[in-house]
Order: structure tokens, then C-alpha cells, then sequence
């Protein structure tokens, strides 16, 4: 299963990881959360939000700011998921050179 391809655009679209769980059969959240860590780890920019009610979702078309916030909340946290920020470092950097 494949959630990439299953997100939208946007913090205002995000889905939540009950709400995938459950579309998407898997048997928890914690599932749900490894496949998207390893989603993440194999270069897919996979942005996600606390804020109530928080959840999943795509970078918008052009929004640097998204993955801006996405990088300082990965580093703030001490993520050792050095793929999943070099994506998203990637993704910005070739958005900003357009």
C-alpha cells in the first residue's frame, strides 16, 4: 500500500492516521506510521501536522513555506531520519530555483 499517492495538497486537505488506517486496512497506527516512515525514507515528501486535528498530506504546488516548517519540526525534534529531511530539503531547494 502506497499512502502517497493516496494524500492531497495542502495542511487544510491533511487526513488523519485514524482516518488512513482505517480506509487503508491497516491493522493500527503504528502501522500506518511505519509505512509512511519508509515512504519518507525512500524520498517522498510526506508532510504531516499536530495541530488539531492534525494528519497527513502533500506539499501544495509552490507552498515553500510547508516544507520550510516541516524541515524546523523534523530538526526541533531531533528526527535521525536524515532521507526524510534531505527530501524535503530537496523538494525546497528545487521550488525556490524556480
Amino acid at each position: 500500500m502506497n499512502i502517497y499517492e493516496h494524500l492531497l495538497p495542502g495542511k487544510e486537505n491533511a487526513l488523519t492516521p485514524e482516518y488512513l488506517a482505517t480506509k487503508y486496512h491497516f491493522s493500527s497506527v503504528r502501522m500506518l506510521q511505519k509505512q509512511i516512515e519508509m515512504e519518507r525514507r525512500s524520498g517522498k515528501v510526506i508532510l504531516s501536522s499536530a495541530t488539531s486535528p492534525g494528519g497527513y498530506y502533500l506539499p501544495a504546488a509552490g507552498d515553500t513555506m510547508e516544507i520550510r516548517k516541516f524541515i524546523r519540526t523534523l530538526e526541533n525534534r531531533g528526527e535521525n531520519t536524515l532521507k526524510t529531511l534531505e527530501s524535503a530539503r530537496e523538494l525546497l531547494k528545487e521550488l525556490e530555483e524556480r
